[in-house]
């Protein structure tokens, strides 16, 4: 295992710089900290590029346990495993450096046509979400209850951020997900699902009058939420224009908005809050037909 001890180390540096995200996404990379999410990067079949773990002045690896033994042999075998001494860590790490650990992947395939086949079941989508922590949240909402596929329309952030990789616990690898325009997303709905809601405060149906059910009916479903700040304001009123031939029949065509009903003089939630009752909604119809 090489040990990393200097300021001016090329690898060093470069990791560092990938901490700015417009940099990280021009490098095709994903930054990975914490043997938990580490490992679930791995099983989703992300291709790791190097693993960096702190060691002592001894070099001596200062965690343990099957997970960082299961880590260490994978990194071993991609021929990726460096030690970082301590005070160093720190620096190429998110936040404190009690994770021990980073990992650097290749970044999976991100669009639309990278998707797997889904099954039945509810799709979120989030449209223009500006906070990689909410992205983070709603994908370990999504992972708990079963969700099919999110996807993320014109978002600014994207899932491979590492406050949302944090926020996730790893999520973000287990479920089913691609980013693209309204536009692309629309055209993917209209092919792909039967029924779209829109979440609207002024919504005319209650979220518990639609049926969100999928189990024996092979139905998709997808439930589309805006921004924090400004939730879908005249987004996904209706279908877009087509981008191609075959998507003309959805074009114009209303959306439906639907609300959760609120009884305090707040309106709205936090939009992970709404994905989750959402969600859930959804497992709970599921479970009492």
């Amino acid at each position: 295992m090489e040990i990393l001890r200097s300021n001016q180390n090329a690898t060093i540096r470069r990791l560092v710089g990938l901490r700015n995200n417009r940099r990280r996404r021009a490098a095709g990379v994903v930054l990975v900290d914490g043997a938990r999410e580490t490992r679930r990067a791995i099983e989703a079949g992300l291709v790791m590029r190097g693993f960096y773990e702190q060691v002592d002045a001894n070099a001596n690896p200062v965690a343990d346990g099957p997970d960082w033994r299961f880590l260490r042999d994978h990194a071993v075998e991609t021929g990726g495993h460096r030690g970082v001494v301590g005070d160093l860590f720190s620096k190429v790490c998110y936040g404190e450096a009690a994770d021990r650990c980073v990992a650097e992947f290749k970044v999976p395939g991100d669009t639309l046509a990278d998707l797997p086949t889904l099954g039945p079941g509810l799709i979120l989508v989030l449209d223009g979400v500006e906070k990689p922590g909410n992205v983070g949240a709603v994908f370990r909402t999504a992972d708990a209850a079963g969700v099919a596929a999110v996807l993320l329309s014109d978002c600014p952030s994207d899932r491979f951020n590492a406050n949302a990789i944090r926020g996730s616990l790893g999520a973000v690898f287990t479920v089913p997900s691609a980013a693209g325009s309204q536009v692309e997303i629309a055209a993917f709905l209209a092919r792909e699902v039967d029924e779209v809601y829109a979440m609207r405060v002024e919504g005319s149906e209650s979220l518990y009058d639609v049926s969100l059910r999928s189990a024996g009916t092979h139905r998709r479903i997808a439930v589309v939420l805006g921004s924090e700040a400004d939730g879908l304001g005249e987004r996904w009123q209706s279908w877009p224009a087509a981008s191609s031939e075959g998507e003309e029949n959805a074009a114009g065509r209303p959306i439906g908005g639907i609300q959760l009903p609120m009884a305090g003089r707040v309106d709205s939630l936090n939009i992970s809050v709404s994905a989750a009752v959402v969600a859930f909604e959804a497992v709970r119809q599921h479970r009492n037909p």
